[in-house]
């Protein structure tokens, strides 16, 4: 059977996913919006026609990456359960599923990090967006860890504080940091935000 009759058996939603983890790959390689159609119908072996069919231009190719790798970060807040945990717990928790993912995420987490620092005003308003909503999931976490504080004052700073350390901890886990250097890293970051909180 040839490579174009094993081609044409994936339904479209299979077809687009598998472009898509390419251009994940290819944009945690070269950079947001470096990787072109022709390099994802190499990396896919489909012909560049297809790859417009499902991302008719450079804008819709990049925020479709943008929007998977927002998806998969995200997700991370739902595939923890809180139930019983500590607040430090729970930060701890997030914290270790998230590193453990990047074993099978790396191309995920390398593109977060490029996007985290790319200043093209469409795509910093696309990751402020998600930003914003992780900010919003850890500053609930906070307030919940102290219900006499007024709710929001100072846990959405702390969660900035979370959210920059977690970007720092996925670098330490794809440089090669010892599992005991960056749990003795993420323990430390708890402590000293709960410590402002009165709450561990």
């Amino acid at each position: 059977m040839s490579d174009r009759q094993k081609r044409t058996r994936l339904s479209p939603e299979e077809r687009k996913r598998q472009l898509l983890d390419a251009a994940v790959e290819l944009f945690a390689e070269r950079g947001i919006g470096e990787a072109k159609h022709a390099d994802i119908a190499k990396r896919t072996g489909v012909s560049v026609a297809t790859t417009f069919v499902y991302f008719p231009t450079r804008e819709e190719l990049i925020d479709a990456v943008l929007d998977d790798v927002a998806e998969k970060n995200l997700a991370v807040f739902d595939e923890v359960d809180p139930t019983g945990l500590t607040p430090a717990e729970l930060l701890t928790a997030l914290a270790e599923h998230a590193t453990s993912r990047l074993d099978e995420d790396r191309a995920y987490a390398q593109v977060w990090l490029n996007w985290s620092t790319n200043f093209a005003p469409h795509i910093r308003e696309k990751f402020l967006e998600c930003q914003n909503i992780v900010l919003d999931k850890l500053t609930a976490i906070l307030d919940a860890a102290t219900p006499g504080r007024q709710k929001g004052k100072g846990a959405r700073d702390d969660a900035r504080i979370l959210l920059a350390a977690s970007q720092m901890l996925t670098v330490m886990k794809l440089d090669g940091i010892s599992k005991e250097r960056r749990a003795r890293f993420t323990e430390h970051t708890i402590d000293v935000v709960l410590a402002y909180t009165g709450e561990k």
